[in-house]
């Protein structure tokens, strides 16, 4: 009882404190830390940092609309250079691939970090070479534009039942009810989100 009399002061106090202010947003995610990031949902928002847990996997879609015919990652030249690629920069930047699921415009990967560093790197680099092989970009000479439609869409997954239906649906392809309909809550064990 008395840890939700607690909680809820401190939403009232939450309440009190100006719109916008940098104490406000850190006490609102001091109790309610998000656990999703990216995607169309962050598109025209102020930015947030990313959650993060060193002992959590987390789930990551990167999605392109112009990959499509020769561009597409499925393609016959791109497929083995994107799953190549996966691997290859997982391993240099310590990266842990769980599993990994290409659906031809959206790349779809399960992942852990020892390091927010470490990921940042990895998800650069990544995109960017991935973008710039699929459709022959070269600097100077042929400027392609905007490849991904956004930001690359995460969320922090619990371990057991949650990690087991996640890497189930990406193993069978059924990924189109992973994104939409996964529970917006935080992980039931506690994780250093990076709030501070």
């Amino acid at each position: 009882m008395g840890s939700s009399n607690n909680l809820a002061k401190q939403s009232n106090l939450a309440q009190t404190l100006p719109v916008g202010s940098k104490a406000r947003s850190k006490l609102t995610q001091s109790f309610s830390p998000r656990v999703t990031h990216g995607g169309l949902d962050s598109l025209k928002k102020r930015k947030t940092p990313r959650p993060f847990s060193p002992e959590a996997p987390l789930h990551l879609v990167l999605s392109s609309k112009r990959a499509r015919g020769p561009w597409s990652l499925n393609h016959r030249k791109n497929k083995a250079r994107v799953s190549s690629m996966i691997y290859v920069y997982a391993k240099r930047f310590k990266v842990k691939v769980y599993r990994s699921r290409n659906e031809g415009n959206e790349l779809h990967l399960l992942v852990k970090a020892q390091e927010k560093k470490h990921l940042a790197d990895y998800l650069r680099v990544l995109a960017g070479r991935i973008a710039v092989t699929t459709s022959g970009a070269q600097k100077y000479v042929k400027r392609i534009g905007k490849f991904w439609d956004s930001l690359y869409y995460s969320k922090l997954i619990n371990w057991g039942p949650e990690f087991y239906q996640v890497s189930q649906s990406m193993k069978t392809g059924e990924l189109d009810s992973l994104v939409s309909d996964m529970p917006r809550t935080a992980p039931a064990t506690e994780f250093d989100f990076g709030f501070q």
